[in-house]
């Protein structure tokens, strides 16, 4: 984090800015921000808290860095930060965080407990040892190759990729700064991975293993969160997230060209012909989608105790983009899916009094158009841009599609309380 300008003038008045509640609001502006929370969403809690804590705040944030002006009184300063941003979910880290900001808005802790919880929050380590997430990564990556799809085949060749890439993904989650060369060495690894696998294993379709197991890696949520920040008037932090979710995705499109013609120097494709897979049976798939729902607690860092609510979320989002697709076609309806799963996050805030992001989070893992956009890499590299073009404008039609969805749910569910209370409400 680093503080570019810092101004505090105008008066001096006993009930002006308090520091350490002032540093509190900027350091939680921060830590939301890490933790990939929409802009919209972020700058409504803090605006919260400063009320809170008797102070106006008014928050531009885009995607690495916040500008925040805080008023009290006759006195008012103006923060500009340097944030670094990570596009890894932790949804541990969310549902803390989102609890202590409704806590310092309904003035239910002093600011100086809450400045040590925010602390001990931002500085946690991982929940779950690394051997126990790398093969989260995998079994979560072999169900991914099924729920687009694939088949036995794939789903065993999707397993051994995932470890592959979650080993790859997980090593390098302290060092910000190859976020976007990660994508490309992952998925570099991931279809060489899948090519050495063609030559020793019975035909099998290369495209579904391979984005199963690079599943983690593809960008369709940060596609998906931009849309919705572009939709929810934060344009600056959409617009550069957007850019950011596609051009990890011609990373990955280069990781696999870059593995393909390594490939060629060395010898002939396994086989020229694509394999279609076939799929197994709904029944089948609804139970390796919970299962994947498992996985995912420990991919996304989840608690264990909220292990069934990620479950019922994979299977509600999953299900309900099945059912749409008996009216819709073959895709069915993510704007359908998406509102359904955004009620019942809704919906179970307000039973349980969790975090959204339990449900919100992997839910859309299960809709965002990721196998859209591996599908469209594997087109352009095959036949050239023309064959591609219409798949990647599905991409982003389908992101647009969840954003709407989840924004209509939020309009008709959300509670219409005072607007200290509405902070317990999370938008994805």
């Amino acid at each position: 984090m680093t503080m570019l300008r810092s101004v505090s003038s105008r008066g001096s008045d006993d009930a002006g800015i308090d520091r350490d509640a002032a540093a509190l609001l900027l350091d939680m502006e921060r830590a939301m921000h890490v933790s990939a929370l929409p802009a919209d969403v972020l700058e409504e809690r803090v605006r919260e808290m400063a009320t809170g804590l008797g102070m106006a705040a008014e928050i531009f944030t885009a995607q690495s860095f916040t500008a925040t002006e805080l008023r009290a009184g006759k006195q008012t300063s103006v923060e500009i930060r340097r944030i670094p941003f990570d596009p890894h979910w932790n949804l541990t880290r969310i549902a803390d965080l989102l609890a202590l900001a409704r806590a310092v808005a309904e003035r239910r802790i002093p600011v100086g407990e809450a400045r040590v919880q925010l602390r001990s929050i931002t500085s946690r380590g991982t929940r779950y040892p690394k051997w126990l997430v790398v093969v989260g990564y995998a079994v979560y990556s072999a169900v991914v190759a099924v729920r687009v799809g694939g088949s036995w085949r794939e789903m065993a060749v999707a397993l051994a990729i995932g470890a592959l890439v979650g080993g790859i993904h997980f090593g390098t989650l302290a060092n910000d700064t190859v976020d976007l060369e990660k994508s490309f060495i992952g998925s570099l690894a991931g279809a060489l991975g899948v090519l050495v696998a063609a030559l020793i294993l019975p035909p099998f379709d290369a495209a579904r293993a391979l984005f199963g197991g690079v599943t983690l890696l593809v960008p369709a949520m940060t596609i998906t969160i931009g849309l919705h920040e572009l939709a929810n008037g934060a344009p600056e932090s959409g617009a550069v997230r957007l850019f950011h979710g596609m051009l990890r995705f011609l990373m990955l499109a280069f990781g696999i060209a870059a593995a393909l013609n390594s490939w060629r120097v060395v010898g002939p494709f396994p086989s020229d012909a694509p394999i279609a897979a076939t799929p197994l049976s709904h029944a089948v798939v609804l139970a390796v989608v919970a299962v994947g729902g498992l996985a995912l607690v420990v991919c996304l860092q989840g608690r264990p105790t909220n292990a069934g609510w990620v479950v019922a979320a994979v299977v509600i989002a999953y299900g309900s983009q099945e059912l749409t697709k008996i009216w819709f076609g073959p895709r069915g309806s993510p704007f359908i899916a998406a509102f359904v799963l955004g009620a019942a996050a809704h919906l179970h805030r307000r039973w349980s009094g969790r975090s959204m992001a339990t449900m919100i989070v992997p839910g859309l893992l299960q809709l965002a158009p990721g196998f859209l956009g591996t599908e469209a890499s594997f087109k352009l590299l095959r036949h050239g841009a023309t064959a591609s073009d219409a798949t990647f404008f599905d991409v982003m039609l389908v992101a647009l599609q969840l954003g709407t969805g989840l924004l209509i749910a939020e309009l008709l569910f959300r509670r219409r309380a005072p607007e200290r209370a509405r902070a317990a409400a999370v938008a994805s």
